[in-house]
């Protein structure tokens, strides 16, 4: 269902840096102080936007989605679907199901030196339903973490007016008791 793939000389595009739950973004826009030298970048792997990325840090996290087209170091492994919906299979990718109970039996190495063998995790089995239910679990989904993030911009601010609200409170306490 997923093919790696592999396509370099693509110096157009921008490089990207792979934030671990939080998909890529251009390397530039990033706040980490990565360094790298430019002249290599015909050496760096094209990523196409909702392809799925085997990162070195996979192993404890899952397995990343690419947010935009872009060129990635060429350390990592990407994988492309003709017919899978990347909202459907991300939460899966990353979840403790996927990385502890599939993925693990394919990592080698210790502590950070741990690796993931690409051949043996081509063999995983992965769930699989036709594309229209992905695309409606993908839909819901979507829709899920949307409105829990109006939530939680919702939950900040009123605790932010309760914090002042407190702060100002107090400060009226002990403006009182001085007087």
């Amino acid at each position: 269902m997923f093919k790696e793939y592999s396509e370099k000389n693509h110096t157009e595009l921008p490089a990207l840096t792979i934030i671990q739950g939080g998909g890529t973004v251009k390397r530039e826009e990033s706040d980490r102080n990565l360094m790298y030298d430019e002249s290599n970048l015909s050496n760096y792997k094209m990523v196409r936007k909702d392809d799925f990325i085997v990162h070195l840090r996979s192993f404890e996290g899952g397995l990343e989605k690419s947010l935009l087209d872009g060129i990635i170091s060429p350390a990592y492994h990407t994988f492309h679907s003709d017919v899978a919906d990347s909202r459907f299979y991300y939460p899966y990718f990353r979840s403790h199901e996927f990385i502890k109970h599939k993925l693990v039996p394919h990592v080698y190495g210790i502590r950070d030196g741990r690796s993931i063998d690409i051949a043996g995790m081509k063999t995983i089995e992965i769930p699989y339903t036709s594309i229209e239910e992905q695309r409606k679990i993908g839909d819901y989904l979507e829709s899920l973490d949307h409105l829990i993030t109006l939530h939680q911009r919702k939950y900040f601010i009123i605790y932010n007016n309760l914090i002042t609200w407190e702060q100002r409170k107090l400060s009226d306490v002990t403006e009182s008791i001085k007087n």
